[in-house]
């Protein structure tokens, strides 16, 4: 079942986060795990610019008893061209996801203290990181040419203050 289904939207509506996480709360069978794993996607997706984040991108697989899951991430997307703002707004309050400071201020709503936040941004951030590495692997491939043509969508001044924050 996609995000968008959960909260028996259209493609057309405008949602945000926190009203899925309301949802979540009825239908996860771990709740706590899977906001903060959404976070940890969010922080992710902006970390990467990959804007293609509507509600249909997020999915969540059946545990029987009436209860979901959050599914594995799927259809992420970095683009470089695109400016780093969200499609789905973070809450209805803070609108779509334009910055690390936005996420940071919203991650006690995902089940997350401080500490935790800080930590999971600095997996996030070594993950991101590597993104070369990654990119030249065999399993990737991509070419020199390639990678350059991407690399906005990772070396940004938000991956800088995103260092200097898990310092």
């Amino acid at each position: 079942m996609s995000g968008a289904t959960l909260l028996q939207a259209s493609r057309t509506d405008e949602h945000a986060y926190t009203e899925l996480l309301d949802r979540m709360k009825g239908v996860c069978a771990n709740y706590v795990a899977d906001a903060q794993q959404l976070w940890r996607r969010l922080v992710f997706n902006h970390l990467i610019t990959n804007v293609d984040d509507h509600l249909q991108n997020i999915g969540f697989l059946y545990m029987g008893n009436n209860q979901w899951q959050l599914s594995p991430a799927f259809d992420v997307n970095p683009m470089p061209d695109k400016d780093r703002e969200s499609k789905t707004w973070l809450s209805e309050d803070t609108g779509p996801i334009t910055s690390l400071a936005q996420l940071m201020s919203q991650a006690s709503k995902f089940s997350l203290n401080n500490d935790q936040a800080l930590n999971i941004l600095q997996q996030v951030v070594n993950a991101v990181l590597q993104w070369r590495t990654v990119g030249q692997s065999i399993d990737v491939g991509m070419t020199s040419q390639e990678l350059d043509e991407f690399e906005l969508a990772f070396d940004h001044p938000d991956l800088e203050e995103a260092k200097q924050l898990v310092r």
